[in-house]
């Protein structure tokens, strides 16, 4: 069994505001690390607390990734199926709030800016979106499917999520773990997440956009290390 660390990283050298950070994103594979120095959070501490006096609320969905008006791609009938099972998350992202981080133990549940769809479904529909439209040999000869279509076997992803929230850094972060099982029920891959995004301005919409963003960059990382690690199809090889 093979175990891949994936850390999905987005740097950027100035952060004046809380809420937002102006910079060209840069994701590279790496290891977990610190991102910001101590004066910007400071600076943008009392900006991002400033979040949850709102005067008004909103609810909102994650943007729709670049592929989701993509063509389906069709494949063989007999095709190997891939299940993904739906997006796993920590019990305080269940809420439908939006989340935010204040300090290093803080988070914040915002009481007037809400995800206006279940989160889970949000991000399993994306997911499964991004997997479907991935060219990755030989994921894109594999069937993708939910799990609620009954009478399928086949590999297996599960993916769950420990943060999907905004930071007091300027960052969203997106954090978790993902496993791949073979049709056997054994660990074909599995590995680690690690998504950090600069917002580009302040308040909520850039959170949930910075958000997007990053799950959009998370899917693509995880489509290429799974096509890595399922087996090869007739077609494929």
């Amino acid at each position: 069994m093979m175990t891949t660390a994936m850390s999905l990283s987005t740097r950027t050298a100035a952060m004046p505001q809380a809420c937002s950070a102006s910079a060209s994103p840069r994701t590279s594979m790496s290891h977990k690390g610190r991102f910001g120095g101590l004066l910007a959070g400071l600076l943008m501490l009392g900006t991002l607390a400033g979040c949850t006096t709102a005067a008004t609320g909103g609810a909102y969905l994650l943007p729709q990734t670049t592929q989701a008006s993509a063509a389906q791609r069709s494949v063989a009938a007999d095709a190997p199926v891939l299940e993904v099972m739906p997006v796993q998350l920590a019990s305080y992202l269940e809420g439908g709030s939006l989340v935010y981080q204040t300090d290093d133990i803080t988070l914040v549940q915002a009481s007037q800016n809400l995800w206006a769809d279940d989160l889970q479904d949000m991000l399993t529909r994306q997911l499964l979106t991004q997997l479907k439209a991935s060219p990755a040999q030989p994921l894109s000869q594999y069937r993708i499917a939910d799990t609620s279509l009954s009478g399928l076997k086949g590999a297996r992803l599960r993916v769950s999520l420990d943060r999907f929230i905004g930071r007091h850094d300027g960052q969203s972060v997106i954090t978790g773990r993902w496993r791949l099982r073979g049709v056997d029920g054994s660990v074909l891959e599995e590995g680690d997440i690690q998504t950090l995004t600069p917002l580009t301005d302040d308040g909520y919409p850039a959170l949930v956009n910075s958000l997007g963003e990053g799950w959009r960059v998370t899917g693509e990382q995880l489509a290429r290390e799974i096509a890595k690690a399922l087996p090869a199809t007739a077609d494929a090889s």
